[in-house]
């Protein structure tokens, strides 16, 4: 009886430190805890459920609407928060987080990673900052031109060329926008997607060999944005609202889809992405390459989210591989992108949309070519967050009758006292 009772007590203790040590070994593996922006849940879920699956390491997704996404990170660098590990990271802001030191720099974590052979060139570079790997990219993004094919239809005009090597200059789009244009009847011949914004309107320039407004240190505005290629892209801006009167003024960037989707615009360079909400409006529509000034060369706006890793995080090591599993798997860029259509910045994921039959005369092959070639990488600078402002202050400006060369002459004065804080 007493050796019963010896044996079950026994094996009552076992049990008892067998449950401690897998409770203790279940609380030693790490949580790697990630914020997202809210529209990537659908594509990232999987992403995540996979490398926990690979690695056994749970990932803690926290989505946020874009611009509460931004408030979020700096309110978290100003407190020196340490429950995140990876953020995302809007492309150009990559060098703002390195100087800030709200990143970890990768270069000698994912010492295997070779941005060039990876990702698209635009993509890759916006990865690097001061030639350290900070933020691996995640999507990608280009623009088209959409063209309505009853007002054409009705106005006698072709229809533009889907082919690359046969894009509209820009001149051929504002003499056809011209012969459409009502705006007693509001009804308009050309409209910017995100109009007044530098995303948006810095190819103008880049077209005409301007460069993108900083120099390559990014810390000098100096003549920059008062060259040659400046004026003239914001000249003609100018004459698109002022001159010519084919674009209407009041009208925000969060109306213009709508605009064109009501059939009351000839013209629209846009996000590829447009088309979900063109193909809900009902309207016909076709699909040409972006315009490019004549003499000059095309250059598309592009680049999207990156991953990187947070500063205080409590497990880089895991938090590196986190971000490097997602970034440079092909199989999880492809796999994304069939979840929500976002254009990959993965060489292979570019390649797939490139080689699939369905995707032959569609938007996303010609979006994915344009990300690969002629997509051109914003400012790279630690000041981006005030150089952007100041910049599209500027351009809204300008767009409401301005005179080009003073406003942007007094733009660079004004960016040049942003600057000095980071030299």
């Amino acid at each position: 009886m007493k050796l019963n009772k010896l044996l079950v007590s026994m094996f009552t203790s076992a049990a008892v430190l067998m449950s401690c040590l897998g409770t203790a070994t279940a609380q030693s593996q790490p949580k790697i805890k990630v914020l997202i922006g809210n529209w990537a849940v659908p594509a990232l879920t999987p992403a995540f459920q996979a490398f926990t699956k690979e690695t056994g390491i749970e990932v803690v997704a926290e989505d946020l609407p874009f611009r509460d996404l931004l408030k979020k990170i700096e309110i978290l660098g100003k407190a020196e928060a340490t429950d995140v590990d990876v953020i995302f990271v809007d492309a150009p802001l990559t060098p703002s987080y390195a100087e800030r030191g709200l990143l970890l720099p990768l270069s000698d974590r994912l010492p295997n990673i070779n941005p060039e052979q990876l990702w698209a060139p635009a993509a890759a570079n916006s990865a690097m900052w001061k030639g350290k790997l900070w933020a691996p990219p995640l999507t990608n993004s280009s623009q088209v031109l959409f063209y309505n094919k009853e007002l054409l239809d009705k106005a006698g005009i072709p229809y533009p060329s889907a082919s690359l090597d046969k894009r509209l200059t820009w001149s051929e789009v504002v003499d056809n926008a011209r012969k459409v244009a009502k705006p007693e009847a509001g009804v308009w011949g050309f409209m910017f997607d995100q109009v007044s914004r530098y995303y948006q309107l810095q190819v103008l320039p880049e077209s005409l060999g301007g460069g993108p407004g900083l120099s390559k240190d990014g810390l000098s505005v100096t003549g920059q944005l008062t060259n040659d290629g400046w004026i003239k892209a914001f000249t003609f801006y100018s004459d698109l609202f002022n001159k010519w009167k084919i674009s209407p003024k009041g009208v925000s960037a969060s109306e213009t889809v709508n605009l064109f989707s009501s059939g009351k615009v000839a013209y629209f360079v846009g996000l590829e992405a447009r088309t979900v909400d063109f193909d809900k409006s009902g309207i016909k529509y076709g699909i040409a390459p972006h315009p490019y000034f004549t003499g000059g060369k095309a250059a598309t706006p592009t680049n999207a989210w990156h991953l990187g890793v947070w500063k205080n995080t409590k497990y880089p090591k895991e938090a590196a591989e986190l971000v490097r599993f997602i970034t440079t798997n092909p199989k999880i860029a492809i796999q994304s992108f069939e979840i929500d259509g976002r254009l990959p910045s993965h060489k292979a994921a570019l390649k797939f949309i490139d080689d699939q039959p369905k995707f032959a005369n569609s938007g996303k092959r010609m979006a994915a070519s344009e990300a690969a070639n002629t997509g051109v990488v914003r400012a790279r600078t630690p000041a981006f967050l005030e150089f952007e402002e100041l910049l599209n202050n500027a351009m809204e400006d300008i767009r409401n009758g301005g005179d080009p060369k003073s406003v942007l002459s007094e733009t660079e004065t004004r960016i040049t006292s942003a600057l000095r804080r980071y030299r």
